[in-house]
């Protein structure tokens, strides 16, 4: 088995057909194609699913993944010890999550990393998958991850509210309960920005009566209140100004009804892959230093 078979097998992955792989790689489509059959035959096992214009990971290379990765990551850092030079901590964040913590991570990654880290933000579902083929280190992601390889501390866990534009008629003078929602119309983040923890959520609220539940395209954040309005829908979402919804919701006009606490649990942490040798000491030292005292994770919102 080759590193040039090891990477080839962990571009393909990544991207998810042929083609794009062979880009990447600045090869031509047919060799890099007999080098994924190479290494399957080597393996005896079946790397990829073939779809139409897509290559699916089978159950097997889910497994193999962090170990090819962890083999390309050592081999890197080899070279870089040969010259000299010192890996950074990459770092990433979802913007969908606590300013403060996000900031947290950035200045004890800092501290921490003998280079200056590499700082980049997107969905965690994105950051996910990033950190799984070695491009990040460290990700400030919403839990839980459940993917081969990949370890986890949560750090917080969201307080949610629901807002309305208007009087919805809900009860007033305790938290809400999820059947409180019965034969309401919510909005929702899209479930894409990291598909467990919002599954988990929209399913809990299907299950309490909720009438439908619409995703909003994240480009419409911006006409949300206008949309309430019209529609009556109620939106989910955690109230502070260190919270996102604050960039996009006037929480001074809407009114807005806290959820009773363990109704809905959604939490906040950082992700890093389990194998990870080159950089496990920083990670380590930033897991502790961030990671809360007690049995009890903060609140946000």
């Amino acid at each position: 088995m080759e590193l040039s078979q090891l990477r080839a097998f962990v571009t393909v992955s990544r991207t998810g057909t042929i083609a794009a792989a062979a880009e990447c790689l600045n090869v031509t489509s047919s060799p890099l194609s007999r080098t994924i059959r190479e290494l399957e035959r080597h393996l005896g096992r079946e790397l990829f699913l073939r779809r139409y214009h897509r290559f699916e990971r089978t159950p097997f290379a889910e497994e193999f993944l962090p170990l090819a990765v962890e083999i390309l990551a050592q081999a890197d850092e080899a070279e870089r010890v040969a010259a000299g030079e010192e890996a950074p901590l990459r770092i990433g964040a979802t913007p969908w999550t606590s300013k403060r913590l996000t900031r947290q991570l950035m200045e004890s990654a800092a501290e921490r990393s003998a280079a200056t880290p590499e700082f980049s933000s997107d969905v965690s579902s994105v950051l996910i998958e990033s950190l799984r083929h070695g491009e990040l280190d460290l990700a400030l992601v919403h839990l839980p991850v459940t993917v081969p390889g990949v370890a986890t501390a949560a750090l917080a866990r969201y307080r949610y509210s629901v807002a309305a534009v208007g009087d919805p008629n809900l009860p007033t003078g305790r938290p809400l309960r999820l059947p409180d929602l019965r034969g309401r119309k919510l909005l929702s983040f899209p479930l894409a920005m990291q598909p467990a923890p919002m599954k988990a959520m929209l399913d809990a609220l299907t299950g309490a009566g909720v009438e439908s539940i619409v995703e909003i395209d994240l480009r419409d954040v911006i006409g949300l209140e206008g949309r309430m309005a019209r529609t009556g829908e109620l939106m989910l979402a955690t109230l502070s100004d260190d919270l996102p919804a604050a960039r996009f919701l006037d929480l001074d006009r809407l009114r807005t009804y806290p959820v009773a606490d363990g109704e809905i649990r959604f939490e906040i942490g950082i992700a890093w892959r389990a194998r990870d040798c080159v950089h496990h000491a920083a990670i380590d030292a930033v897991v502790a230093a961030l990671s809360p005292g007690g049995d009890d994770l903060p609140l946000l919102g």
